[in-house]
């Protein structure tokens, strides 16, 4: 049976939750989502764009979200450029370029290991980005919660986009920040660095709670067992070491008004 209750009432831990990639591409693409908005005639994109899009993220590490903003209707109805925001967290942590096109299909000329190795010529956005998930069509959580936020983040002076589906709708509002790659959830909760594996993720969650932001570090880990692994990570030459495990979640509902599912938790060992 399928539960009434909002999948954002879940109390689960944020740690070590969030998706791994090397590489975020967000194109400005306004007008409505569904709930799949990256597949054909899941938006306004040309078909054509949303197979070539739908490829990246399914066959190359690269994860691929629309974005728009309610202060550029104007410049739409006007036929003016799109932004498009290529961070490559791997091969150029730090860097969030940014191109300006006048037609959308020019996205799909780029190359996706080009993009990957961030060995493109484009400028460099100067300033930090937040995408906040506010799809609704995917999950009510994401548009109850994000726009509030959305709005908080104006407020402050930050440059906001609203997004589509990032990933893990019950720990909304969820946003991801750029060029760190960095995926928040609920009250400003840290979920993880996507350019980390979750069982990386897991030891820099257990140090972020406790006060310590190893963002820039550089991680080891060594298998223990199926379920267990020592990971160090090593920043400004001081290195921060824990056994990581892996255990079953148990049945949570991931979205509304789905079923229930189970799934792995990461945490550091004792904690």
């Amino acid at each position: 049976m399928i539960s009434a209750t909002p999948c954002s009432a879940t109390d689960e831990s944020l740690s070590a939750t969030a998706p791994t990639t090397s590489c975020w591409v967000a194109i400005e693409q306004p007008g409505p989502w569904q709930s799949k908005a990256l597949e054909p005639g899941g938006s306004r994109l040309p078909d054509e764009v949303a197979r070539v899009l739908c490829a990246w993220s399914e066959e190359s590490d690269i994860k691929v979200l629309q974005i728009r903003s309610r202060h550029r209707h104007a410049i739409h109805r006007a036929g003016q450029t799109r932004r498009v925001y290529i961070a490559p967290l791997l091969s150029r942590p730090g860097a969030l370029f940014r191109l300006d096109v006048e037609d959308v299909r020019e996205v799909i000329k780029l190359d996706p290991l080009t993009l990957i190795a961030g060995n493109f010529d484009a400028p460099i956005h100067p300033a930090r980005v937040d995408l906040v998930c506010t799809n609704g069509k995917r999950d009510i959580c994401c548009a109850q919660l994000g726009r509030p936020l959305l709005e908080k983040l104006e407020a402050a002076g930050r440059e906001v986009w609203e997004t589509t589906h990032i990933g893990g709708h019950r720990f909304g509002p969820v946003h991801l920040t750029l060029p760190d790659g960095r995926i928040w959830g609920r009250d400003g909760e840290l979920r993880g660095s996507t350019h980390l594996s979750r069982i990386e993720q897991a030891l820099e969650s257990h140090y972020f709670i406790s006060g310590i932001d190893l963002q820039g570090a550089e991680y080891v880990q060594t298998q223990i067992s199926d379920d267990s692994w020592q990971v160090c990570a090593s920043l400004n030459g001081k290195d921060y070491s824990q056994v990581v495990v892996r255990s079953e979640r148990g049945l949570s509902m991931e979205s509304c008004n789905k079923e229930a599912v189970t799934g792995d938790i990461f945490k550091v060992k004792n904690s």
